[in-house]
């Protein structure tokens, strides 16, 4: 039997709660998306008066190297700069409805542990909240994430000490995870948001699904497999898609159904998924640069179907489109996080 135990809120009651039951399966009513594939194969460019498919829409942003955050819109394929580098920057996110962005920024000084949340508006960068946040165990690399609503933000750390924070968008305490079943989150925790505030997370060998007021949850999958991860949910919390080996795999929102994605005699990771939820954007060729260092390809492909071939060298699925920007001819690389809204 797994427990949660959590903080809740300082201003009201602040008793520490241990209570909830995981099932050692979850069932949950799910619409399974009808996916349409993409059947163009050429690369964009200026001779193509609609350089992607008419089916995708939206933004992607990705970071890579010293260029700090890009941008790419669709399905024009124009390019630019999004955030510039800035070495402080921990992560940032975008909500749902793209009027939002959220910057969280390494502001220590010596002696403080300040990391800065700014909340602005997308239009024109005016300042909605901003607030100093100090985790518990003095963590200057914290990372923060709007929910589907935008009225909270929730907080991971590298640091088991820090657990799992839940904030209101200006600062205020809403509650704390610190460990299931005695068992701390670790440094390679995944943690989502999913559409009516739930939150999905991976923790040792499960996939976990905890809804408001996350005192209590239940078991999504259990994964048993050697190596897996980069689990991500599209925005109507109705598919998954996670890492498993070398390969991306989907599966329903209940844990069933998994299929595999994509194949190439590399690795694919970092999947994001399109904000209609039928394509995913990834990262194909996935390799290590350095000590703590990874870059990658990227690619788009369907959510659905498959599996894909997204090899370097090999021909690629008809349904595969490189992601390179119009008047460009080489596909883009990243190497930190990435978003589609």
């Amino acid at each position: 039997m797994h427990t949660l135990k959590i903080e809740k809120n300082r201003l009201g009651d602040a008793r520490t709660k241990r209570r909830g039951l995981f099932g050692r399966c979850a069932t949950y009513t799910c619409l399974l998306l009808l996916l349409m594939g993409c059947s163009k194969d050429r690369a964009p460019g200026d001779d193509m008066p609609d350089a992607y498919p008419r089916e995708l829409s939206g933004t992607i942003y990705y970071d890579w190297a010293t260029e700090g955050i890009l941008q790419m819109s669709l399905p024009d394929g124009v390019g630019g700069a999004f955030i510039p580098d800035n070495s402080k920057l921990n992560n940032f996110d975008i909500s749902r409805d793209g009027k939002l962005k959220l910057t969280v920024v390494n502001a220590s000084t010596l002696g403080q542990y300040d990391v800065r949340f700014t909340t602005s508006n997308m239009s024109d960068g005016s300042i909605v909240d901003e607030f100093i946040y100090n985790s518990p165990a003095g963590n200057s690399y914290c990372k923060g994430y709007l929910s589907p609503d935008n009225s909270l933000i929730v907080v991971t750390s590298n640091d088991e000490e820090d657990g799992i924070t839940i904030l209101k968008r200006n600062g205020e305490f809403v509650g704390r995870l610190h460990d299931i079943n005695g068992e701390s989150f670790d440094f390679n925790q995944t943690v989502l948001w999913l559409p009516n505030n739930g939150l999905l997370l991976t923790h040792g060998n499960y996939i976990l699904r905890l809804d408001p007021p996350y005192n209590s949850g239940s078991v999504v999958k259990q994964m048993d497999y050697e190596d897996w991860g980069d689990l991500q949910v599209n925005l109507q919390g109705t598919q998954l898609v996670v890492r498993i080996g070398n390969h991306l795999h989907s599966m329903k929102s209940d844990g069933t159904d998994l299929r595999q994605l994509t194949n190439s005699n590399f690795k694919e990771a970092e999947p994001v998924f399109s904000p209609d939820g039928k394509f995913l954007l990834i990262g194909t060729e996935y390799r290590q640069t350095g000590p703590f260092g990874y870059m990658w390809s990227l690619k788009i492909i369907p959510s659905s179907g498959g599996p894909y071939q997204v090899d370097p060298v090999a021909a690629n699925s008809p349904e595969v489109i490189p992601v390179i920007w119009k008047g460009k001819d080489r596909i883009e690389s990243a190497g930190g996080q990435m978003l589609w809204r």
